[in-house]
């Protein structure tokens, strides 16, 4: 919803402005760059396909990757 809404301010400030928004809601934490990144592809995406889903897939193919790694490496992923 962010994207479409600031689409009418461009493409550049529709991906990098929801992205920024996205990453800062996961919170200022360590996980602020890997999400800004997320971020700019699924707000990418969105904007190229007019369609929510494959952002989504790419979104839960990411924590997934997360999950996996935090099961097989306690403590190495917070």
């Amino acid at each position: 919803m962010v994207t479409t809404g600031l689409l009418r301010y461009g493409p550049v400030i529709a991906t990098v402005g929801s992205a920024v928004i996205s990453a800062l809601l996961h919170g200022i934490n360590v996980v602020l760059p890997a999400a800004l990144v997320v971020g700019i592809i699924t707000a990418e995406l969105r904007r190229r396909s007019d369609s929510v889903w494959p952002g989504v897939a790419v979104h839960a193919f990411n924590n997934s990757i997360t999950v996996i790694a935090h099961a097989l490496i306690p403590g190495v992923v917070s």
